[in-house]
């Protein structure tokens, strides 16, 4: 505890200059999710338990709530029609291949900080989406950011608006969208200095930097950027040396100086999505990225004064920079940003660990721990009065003392699907969940007829696509999602597989039918030529493969290795082809029951020759 003071008075002396009630930004005045510390602040809650108050708001946004004096602000999108709605766990496919259906409504609120009375709302924009979005994520994904003077709103596929603290609308600046990495949308959130409101749009068609004048919102400047595949929200790091914009990217990190200038740059390896922000602690820049397929998921602490290209011959040599103060190649996170409290830094983990650094050195202080009960995570981690706040999808606070031991000494349950990021102004901390926002404070109570006026709170499901029902046979999955508007015959990326395919494969029958009933193509083909009839047939799946029959599949089918339905099934059993159904069966993650295929083959090629 004694290395965390010096730090904790340091921080409040900065968030002072701001104003300690003020959380004006993503993770707060510094972006770096460290609040001043306040006697009022709990440690533990419920959705009862020390709740000042807590509002119904509509639609969905994963946008942070932002505090200035005695204002809260938050954006929503409301959907005139069901669609996908997000859910929790880790996703590593595509992004949901089309644009939510029906119209939408780009809502901006205000509450009061003490009450949760609704001060003003103002839809910002009204229309249908015109890009997908990420099956997680919202069409209200960046959070807003405010200078005292007026709110800017940016949604980032669409628009950045600029309202006064009593919701009149001054200005706006249209984005025209592109096509993002995997359809996944826009998420970076916008940053206001010194008169300037910087915005970081990074896609697959043109992506750029831009500054907008914050009181006109006319375009100052606007920088190209040669980047497709990060999310990250820009830091303004004001340091030792000058005052610059940091941005982390896949192909080069880099820093711009307030006129858009390139100042620094350098090829960081990052991996293949770079997510987590950047934030500024012991005059130092923390960058990371941290995707969870790759091999490379790199840390770096930036010292202030880089000029030009500062990237290293190796990897190995990242630490020989002059400008780089340590490195670690295997210690970031995939969504969560990091979080440097006091001399250490936390890396908290999609998949529920924790670790911990030494923020100056980097140095492992300890490794790995498990978060129990398991959870997934997306929200960055928060800190104040000596502990660190762990915010699950799940809406489960997970409560870690700070310091050079990991131990959990709370576990704060909200049971409701949770992604944003909190804030934290003076005595209360606001949490925004899948249904509601939540003003915590010490002592509190939310009284039993505000909590029955409440909406039901939105449970965290798991992440699912149409994939992974139909492996799963989950058919009460496989028609929500049809039902909100997932296409049928979509095929993945890559393998070109749609759900039957992948429903035969796994001799899911029933899921079959459900498809097939919702127009699932029987004779759609994966990108190999093989159709749902062949893989039933091969897999002997015998039920299927009469499902497939009388809904019109063809036994003539052939597959880019010339072969039919009839041909996959017909060959003599042999230990070259148990080998092969081996080798298949750990590709697709099956233990095969070699017993079944080779009784039921003959069956199927019966059948099949008799149609």
């Amino acid at each position: 505890m004694t290395k965390l003071l010096p730090v904790a008075l340091l921080l409040t002396a900065t968030c002072s200059a701001i104003g300690a009630d003020h959380w004006p930004r993503f993770r707060g005045p510094n972006a770096d999710g460290v609040a001043p510390d306040h006697p009022g602040l709990p440690t533990t809650w419920t959705n009862t338990d020390n709740v000042k108050w807590a509002v119904d708001v509509p639609g969905w946004g994963w946008s942070c709530p932002i505090v200035w004096g005695d204002r809260v602000f938050l954006s929503t999108v409301v959907s005139d029609e069901e669609n996908l709605t997000p859910s929790k766990g880790l996703y590593l496919g595509e992004g949901v291949r089309d644009p939510a259906s029906g119209i939408h409504h780009w809502m901006v609120y205000c509450f009061d900080l003490n009450t949760g009375k609704e001060l003003w709302k103002h839809e910002a924009h009204l229309g249908q989406p015109k890009v997908p979005r990420h099956p997680k994520s919202t069409y209200a994904a960046e959070t807003a950011v405010t200078d005292g003077e007026r709110v800017y709103v940016l949604f980032g596929d669409l628009g950045l608006y600029c309202y006064d603290m009593d919701g009149k609308p001054l200005w706006s600046q249209a984005i025209e969208p592109k096509k993002t990495a995997q359809d996944y949308g826009a998420a970076a959130s916008p940053v206001v200095h010194d008169g300037q409101v910087f915005v970081v749009y990074d896609n697959r068609d043109e992506s750029w930097i831009a500054s907008f004048d914050a009181k006109t919102g006319s375009e100052r400047w606007r920088t190209a950027r040669e980047e497709t595949h990060s999310w990250a929200t820009p830091l303004v790091w004001q340091n030792e040396v000058r005052t610059e914009i940091v941005v982390p990217g896949k192909k080069r990190n880099r820093s711009y100086s307030l006129d858009g200038e390139l100042l620094w740059e350098f090829n960081g390896r990052m991996s293949n999505l770079v997510i987590p922000s950047p934030f500024a602690a012991h005059g130092m820049c923390y960058i990371a990225s941290g995707y969870v397929g790759d091999d490379h998921r790199p840390t770096f602490a930036i010292k202030p004064g880089a000029a030009g290209d500062i990237t290293p011959d190796a990897d190995e040599n990242f630490p020989d920079s002059e400008y780089i103060q340590w490195y670690q190649g295997k210690s970031s996170p995939y969504n969560p940003s990091q979080i440097v409290y006091g001399d250490y830094l936390y890396t908290l983990y999609d998949r529920g660990f924790l670790t911990c650094h030494d923020a100056k050195t980097g140095e492992e202080v300890y490794g790995k721990r498990r978060l129990t009960p398991g959870g997934s995570f997306t929200s960055s981690p928060f800190a104040y009065n000596g502990h660190l706040f762990l915010l699950s999808e799940d809406g489960l606070t997970y409560v870690v003392k700070a310091g050079a031991e990991f131990e959990i000494v709370e576990r704060n349950p909200l049971d409701e699907l949770t992604m944003a990021c909190p804030a934290v102004a003076g005595d209360k901390l606001l949490i925004r969940t899948g249904s509601k926002l939540y003003c915590m404070t010490e002592g509190a109570k939310l009284d039993a007829a505000t909590a029955a006026r409440m909406k039901p709170r939105r449970a965290a499901s798991p992440n699912t696509d149409l994939w992974t029902a139909a492996r799963e046979g989950n058919h009460k999955e496989l028609q929500r999602l049809l039902k909100a508007g997932a296409k049928v015959n979509a095929q993945q990326g890559g393998s070109g597989m749609t759900a039957l395919n992948t429903a035969a494969v796994y001799g899911q029958t029933q899921a079959a039918e459900v498809l097939i009933n919702n127009g699932a193509d029987v004779n759609l083909s994966s990108n190999d030529g093989n159709t749902a009839l062949h893989i039933a047939s091969f897999f002997a799946h015998v039920e299927l493969v009469e499902l497939l029959l009388k809904n019109g599949a063809s036994v003539t089918a052939e597959s880019k290795r010339g072969e039919t339905p009839i041909d996959v099934v017909s060959t003599e059993w042999s230990p070259q082809l148990e080998q092969t159904y081996t080798t298949i069966g750990n590709l697709v993650g099956v233990k095969l029951n070699f017993d079944r295929i080779r009784e039921a083959r003959p069956k199927v090629a019966e059948r099949l020759r008799q149609q």
